[in-house]
């Protein structure tokens, strides 16, 4: 996730944006590795659409969404502070 994120985290667009961009790549990213682990064990052991539906759903939500949202609740962003209101 933290490749993901520097590669979206150099892009010229908004914090929002990024955030949008960042979770959509990890949905994308285990949609396709779900469906690649499918076509090389799925095949042969659990054919059929409703198999290869549950290979890219369950990581894509569970992996790709949730992790990502909770990758960024925990990710320390560089934001500016004001000190002015600190005792030194």
């Amino acid at each position: 996730m933290k490749t993901v994120w520097k590669m979206v985290n150099h892009m010229n667009i908004g914090c929002e944006a990024k955030n949008r961009v960042f979770v959509g790549l990890l949905i994308l990213i285990n949609c396709i590795a779900g469906a690649l682990l499918w076509g090389l064990i799925g095949r042969l052991y659990l054919p059929g659409v409703e198999w290869l539906l549950c290979f890219i759903g369950y990581p894509a939500v569970f992996i790709g969404f949730f992790g990502g949202m909770i990758y960024l609740y925990n990710h320390e962003f560089n934001t500016t502070k004001d000190d002015s209101g600190l005792n030194n």
